[in-house]
């Protein structure tokens, strides 16, 4: 797949998400789901770390583009049909957390130009002739939202808002650059009001409800263990992960909107008007990280092989448990 710096903005998120295929699937192969997990969610403590700190964004960047790449991971694993193993390396609960939608019809079903929870009634009206159809809808939701919402009350508005992404499907967005702009425009408003310690924040909260939809896919209770059940909790799922896009996509936007200088106020001369910095893109920080540009394609950051080359050891699948244990001494009493 020929890429390179000034066109990788327009690949579709889909297609980001295949390049991990392509570059790591020779160890992906042996991990787990939770394997994977482990690792996104290591690398989103990374990002709250690097902002925490402040120092370096330099290695901001890099934990970002390792995140992103690490949940395309993920998306990656739990595609596929629900009770289907995808490979001996799974557990007998595995099988059980599935996603039935692809990456960019995830996000696209939650946000379809808008906020689903200040849009949904909105659009749930029997007249849709107040919402222009494919318009953006910019988030108009109070800093501080009320109580949570019931069940029952959640997936009716997902629903409205779903059936309304239905409508103006042709309206989702194409390459990532795309995504992004879309974000920026519906929520844009609202970042003056976030710190970037606030969105992380709101990232890894974000990852922690994922984390229970996930456990919810094969953890019931007898009174929920009804038919449909499943579905209904594949849906809060699917959801939970568009949440998570939403707040990387915020992320990188407060990064854009920090690093364009306020203007002046019109008095000073016109030439000493700070002119805006280009824009921060997340395609150009994972191009940074995973991309090549005199070779025009995607490759591991540290061995530089389009197909990751890096000896990595992976127990039992590449090397017997035998041989682990044997390195193991039990502590002293």
């Amino acid at each position: 797949m020929e890429c390179s710096r000034t066109n990788v903005g327009q690949l579709p998120l889909d297609q980001f998400v295949r390049v991990v295929s392509t570059i790591y699937n020779g160890h992906d192969q042996y991990r787990s789901i939770w394997d994977v997990w482990c690792h996104t969610m290591h690398h989103a403590a990374g990002i709250a770390e690097q902002i925490r700190k402040g120092e370096s964004e330099e290695d901001l960047y890099r934990e970002i583009a390792d995140f992103s790449l690490w949940l395309f991971t993920m998306v990656l694993k739990l595609s596929g049909e629900f009770g289907h193993p995808k490979g001996e390396f799974e557990g007998p609960q595995d099988r059980y957390i599935r996603i039935w939608n692809s990456c960019s019809d995830i996000v696209w079903h939650k946000y379809p130009k808008l906020c689903p929870l200040c849009h949904d009634k909105r659009i749930a009206r029997a007249n849709v002739a107040e919402v222009k159809l494919g318009d953006i809808q910019p988030c108009c939701c109070p800093p501080n939202p009320g109580t949570q919402e019931s069940d029952d009350a959640w997936r009716r508005r997902i629903a409205a808002v779903r059936e309304y992404s239905g409508q103006i499907y042709a309206e989702k967005p194409k390459g990532i650059d795309e995504w992004q702009g879309m974000f920026g425009a519906v929520f844009g408003d609202k970042l003056s009001l976030f710190s970037l310690s606030d969105i992380s924040l709101h990232l890894m909260e974000e990852l922690g409800e994922t984390s229970d939809a996930m456990i919810r896919m094969y953890s019931y209770s007898p009174n929920t263990f009804v038919d449909g059940e499943p579905n209904r909790r594949q849906v809060k799922l699917e959801a939970q992960f568009a949440d998570v896009f939403s707040w990387l996509f915020a992320l990188v936007e407060k990064l854009n909107f920090l690093k364009q200088p306020v203007l002046g106020s019109g008095t000073a001369d016109q030439e000493m008007i700070p002119q805006p910095t280009r824009a921060i893109r997340l395609s150009e920080i994972i191009w940074q990280r995973y991309g090549s540009d005199s070779r025009q394609l995607f490759c591991c950051w540290k061995c530089k092989l389009p197909d990751c080359g890096c000896k990595i050891i992976l127990v039992p699948n590449v090397r017997p448990s035998a041989e682990l244990l044997e390195k193991y001494h039990h502590p002293e009493p």
